[in-house]
């Protein structure tokens, strides 16, 4: 009941917060292949988080430069290359209500990018927000609950093996 209450409140912390950002229309013509500068927030679920990694090999085979967002104790799980374009949270960086800290926030708010990608699934308000505080023109995320607040690109695909969903998913960006 508590934790029910809690993430109403975020949520609506944050929709205060993301009230004052305007929307302008975009074009995604060539997008992906017209950028260069990518930041990336890797899954909490494991098995996605592993399956997410082809995102990065995609970004680093098309010679992308780009930061990733994950927690602290997955920093290992990644290849060495990908470590120092890290950006790694723990305990001390999620308040009570599951969102960034003010450090954190700071720290996005001076970063700036062609293109920020939410690998995550399922509703992860932490990460919602967190693409939201970064500049950048493109947001993409999955389609879920809430979705059309934070993201100006969603992709949808009803495949519950992550493996496929994410491999539909590079298969999806490389149109553009």
């Amino acid at each position: 009941m508590i934790n029910m209450i809690s993430q109403k409140i975020a949520g609506y912390v944050v929709n205060r917060k993301l009230k004052e950002k305007q929307n302008s229309e975009l074009s995604f013509t060539g997008f992906f292949k017209k950028s260069f500068n990518f930041f990336v927030l890797m899954p909490d679920d494991e098995k996605d988080f592993n399956s997410a990694m082809d995102v990065l090999h995609l970004l680093d085979s098309n010679e992308k430069h780009f930061k990733i967002l994950t927690h602290d104790y997955r920093l290992s799980l990644l290849p060495q290359k990908f470590r120092p374009g890290v950006i790694d949270y723990g305990i001390d960086d999620v308040t009570k209500l599951k969102l960034p800290s003010k450090d954190l926030i700071e720290k996005l708010q001076e970063m700036n990018f062609d293109i920020i990608i939410d690998l995550n699934r399922n509703e992860n308000l932490f990460c919602s927000y967190s693409a939201n505080v970064a500049d950048a023109q493109v947001r993409i995320g999955m389609r879920k609950s809430g979705a059309d607040k934070y993201y100006n690109f969603q992709y949808r695909n009803s495949n519950d093996n992550s493996e496929i969903f994410y491999k539909n998913f590079l298969n999806c960006l490389q149109m553009f």
